[in-house]
């Protein structure tokens, strides 16, 4: 059955690993299932290409490209995107993803599309059946440019990751609160969506001339210069960005709030700039801008700007403009393109209001990059002055001081930037020492590599000895540089803390830096921190971390770090929904599924408990394995237990193992003498994880406080320790 357009072969291809129907059969029983919805939907009758050989490709005799150039000639493109999908040396990766990508930016709609709503959408419309490990997620959204904008058929509940069946025997424990037959009918009317847009273009695809002159125009929020009157949302948001919104709106009216809090007129969220460089990796410079652009803002004094961890989440979306305003409770959203050739800069830009959607200023900035900060902050003043509001230091922000003339390292900067968001911090401590070779007297580089440093012993990044002192060092060097700005108290006020186990110094230096800037998303999390380990002040504490929620209300983070907060405060039930939150935003978040099982020990399920801890080991996380030893001890399974510690403890390990945690293990085995020795070596190493001890909620049977020689050694390190709750 031909295409409903001529010069088409299908409708719509479906593309696969032949694997992933093995068994159930579960591709096979969801072609037959949309296609039954397809008839339902349409009064036309829908071509699918639906390839049932069992084996994945075509023979070695056949040519490939020519034998599958026809039937990829598709209006829509759907991968079922599984845990074995996303594979460079696959046949349904190479040949099929990658070779529709490529055609249909060729073809004359182009693969991106304009629909009627002036939303923006692909005809490549992926269908999730696992979640993603953050590789395979990156290689995926690489590919195609953008984040994963899928519709999920994903069973998700404590330890599973599975495709979501038509007929559930539980399906109301999906934590996704997910329904297949809904699933089906959301692809279907996205499709009826995309198909009648390009039989009917009453707007129009988006052109090839079009595309050449979206200087300004958001790649990811639909725009119209008319009073918008009812929210529009794509059908293609309902992937995990949607998901987390509407979570977000639950979670922030039951802990912060009854009613919905209207955005002060004085407010603004910098959206990722879209990058027009022709080159996928200068995906870190046009992030970087945009961050530059919103550090600058976060300046000015009556200006509450949302932070990058939440104002990044909608990169690549096609959510509509007031979704962001009002997940985000701004008035005002910038946004930009960069075009980026050799040492030449372009930079577009516009501020709209959210409430109308009328553009307020619009402006292109062209330089090279040693100008970048004169730029940033000529667009800093221009947006306050639109607002109307009162910048510090004499109207000035005087963002260029301490910063670099040297094009080679700003631009490493931004890429170590890009980097440490992402926590991969072996390429971040990489690209600011670049920096720093290039200029010593780069500031910002010093300041990279000081946050880079302090938090890589909780990364397994690096030992305390080893990592901390480096990022004192660093610190002080910025500070030395620059005594503006803001993170090197913060990094020094930590390590005084969790390192040196000095409160008075570190109190004194969170004084500081919360006088040179009290926005800073990072900076209460680490006083909140210090708070309830150090100060024994949960309420304290847990008011911090809801302040980092309202910067970054969508931030991984903060919404993670409020859940430490409400743990040591022994609010459970609470803190069981910030780190489900936490794990909407992040799937892979091995410490927040650690977390989840302390909750549920506190509320006394243990078998939920086991449930998360098994995930968080199964992520990697030492504390949750050593947990688990007393798990299996308990339930008499000691041979599961031993194998356990003898992975923590194994000769073949390269990354840094904490003390504290092997001798958990070791206490819980019965193993006491074995277990002190650790807890005596975790002292001499300073070990991160000791000061989070002091307070901590939970107290298992047999941990390594039960000793009274280890009870000995915290009371002399800590003098200010108090008897636990």
């Amino acid at each position: 059955m031909p295409s409903l357009l001529p010069g088409f072969e299908y409708d719509i291809f479906i593309s696969y690993r032949h694997k992933d129907n093995k068994g159930g059969h579960w591709v096979t029983e969801f072609v037959d299932a949309l296609k039954t919805e397809l008839e339902a939907t349409f009064k036309e009758d829908i071509s699918i290409y639906f390839d049932e050989n069992p084996h994945d490709g075509l023979l070695e005799t056949h040519n490939v490209d020519k034998s599958l150039e026809g039937k990829l000639k598709c209006l829509i493109f759907i991968p079922i995107i599984s845990q074995t999908y996303c594979d460079l040396k696959s046949f349904a990766w190479q040949h099929e993803l990658c070779a529709f990508n490529k055609m249909a930016k060729e073809d004359p709609f182009g693969r991106d599309i304009k629909l009627r709503s002036g939303n923006v959408t692909s005809r490549i419309l992926p269908t999730k059946i696992h979640d993603l490990n953050p590789v395979d997620k990156a290689l995926f959204e690489n590919e195609l440019g953008g984040v994963i904008r899928a519709i999920e058929f994903i069973f998700k509940s404590a330890g599973v990751n599975r495709p979501l069946r038509a007929n559930e025997d539980h399906p109301h424990d999906n934590l996704n609160k997910t329904f297949y037959r809904d699933q089906i009918n959301k692809l279907a009317n996205a499709i009826k969506e995309i198909i009648e847009c390009l039989i009917h273009p009453q707007q129009g695809p988006l052109s090839k001339a079009t595309e050449s002159s979206k200087k300004i125009t958001s790649p990811y929020f639909a725009y119209s210069p008319k009073p918008a009157t009812k929210k529009r949302v794509s059908m293609m948001a309902v992937g995990v960005i949607f998901l987390a919104l509407i979570s977000y709106s639950i979670f922030y009216l039951t802990f912060q709030g009854n009613a919905p809090i209207a955005a002060p007129g004085k407010s603004i969220a910098v959206l990722p700039f879209e990058n027009l460089s022709g080159d996928k990796e200068q995906e870190y410079f046009s992030d970087g801008i945009a961050e530059e652009i919103l550090n600058a803002l976060a300046k000015i004094k009556d200006l509450k700007v949302a932070g990058r961890r939440s104002s990044f989440r909608f990169k690549g979306t096609a959510v509509d403009l007031q979704e962001v305003g009002e997940k985000l409770k701004v008035s005002t959203v910038l946004e930009g393109s960069v075009r980026r050739q050799g040492d030449r800069v372009k930079i577009s830009v516009r501020l709209l209001n959210v409430e109308d959607g009328y553009q307020l200023w619009s402006e292109q900035f062209e330089s090279t990059l040693n100008d970048m900060f004169k730029i940033q902050e000529e667009i800093a003043v221009t947006i306050s002055q639109r607002l109307k509001v009162t910048l510090l230091q004499n109207e000035s922000l005087k963002i260029g001081k301490g910063l670099t003339q040297n094009s080679e390292a700003y631009d490493a900067v931004l890429k170590g930037r890009f980097f440490w968001e992402k926590r991969l911090l072996n390429e971040s401590e990489k690209y600011f020492k670049e920096a720093i070779e290039l200029d010593p007297n780069y500031a910002a580089a010093y300041v990279g590599l000081a946050e880079t440093y302090v938090i890589s012993p909780f990364f397994r990044f690096g030992a305390p000895l080893e990592t901390m002192p480096k990022a004192q060092e660093a610190a002080e060097k910025a500070i030395h540089l620059d005594s503006s700005l803001t993170g090197p108290y913060f990094v020094i006020a930590f390590k005084k803390a969790i390192f040196d186990w000095n409160r008075d110094e570190a109190r004194a230096y969170f004084k500081k830096a919360f006088q040179e800037d009290s926005k800073y998303a990072q900076g209460y999390y680490w006083h909140a921190q210090y708070l309830y380990c150090f100060e024994s002040d949960f309420d304290g504490a847990v008011a911090e971390m809801r302040k980092a929620v309202e910067t970054e209300p969508l931030g991984t983070y903060a919404n993670f770090n409020l859940g430490l907060g409400l743990i040591y405060a022994r609010k459970f039930k609470e803190a069981l929904e910030a780190f489900r939150f936490t794990i909407q935003l992040n799937n892979f978040n091995p410490l927040a599924y650690l977390h989840l099982g302390f909750c549920n020990v506190g509320l006394e399920k243990w078998d939920e408990a086991q449930k998360y801890f098994e995930t968080s080991a199964s992520q990697n996380n030492d504390w949750a394995k050593a947990v688990l030893v007393h798990i299996y001890v308990n339930k008499g399974n000691k041979l599961q237990a031993q194998k356990l510690y003898d992975e923590l403890t194994s000769s073949t390990r390269t990354e840094y193992s904490s003390q504290f945690v092997l001798s958990e293990a070791a206490s819980f085995l019965g193993k006491k003498d074995l277990a002190h020795e650790h807890f005596k070596k975790a002292f001499e190493q300073r070990d991160n994880w000791l000061p989070y001890i002091l307070n901590h909620p939970i107290r298992l049977p047999n941990d390594v406080l039960s000793d009274p020689r280890n009870m000995a050694l915290m009371k002399k390190h800590f003098p200010f320790m108090k008897e636990r709750r």
